[in-house]
């Protein structure tokens, strides 16, 4: 991060820190993982959706396999049977102007 002049830890940061092997940044995605999982799952349990769509950044960026990852921990928490389908947004940065130019 201080080598790019980020003051923050953007997405990009997070995957060069998991392509170079970094154990803190592995372990600290690991532990998002299981958090995103308990609150999907839990979040998919109460409102019992079809589907999950995990975007941002770091869900562009990580990708399909970290999609699953975070799949398989959801559905952990979820109770009942039928899971929904999980996907990575598509929009990319243009989410937020697509949605308002609907509005």
């Amino acid at each position: 991060m201080e080598k790019r002049g980020r003051d923050r830890l953007t997405s990009g940061v997070w995957v060069r820190a998991l392509q170079a092997g970094d154990g803190v940044a592995e372990e600290l995605i690991e532990r998002a993982v299981q958090a995103l999982g308990v609150g999907i799952g839990s979040a998919v349990t109460l409102l019992d959706v079809e589907a999950v769509v995990i975007g941002g950044g770091l869900g562009e960026r990580l990708g399909p396999d970290w999609l699953a990852r975070i799949e398989a921990e959801a559905n952990r928490h979820i109770f009942f049977d039928e899971k929904p389908v999980y996907r990575l947004a598509e929009l990319g940065d243009l989410g937020g102007a697509i949605g308002a130019s609907l509005l």
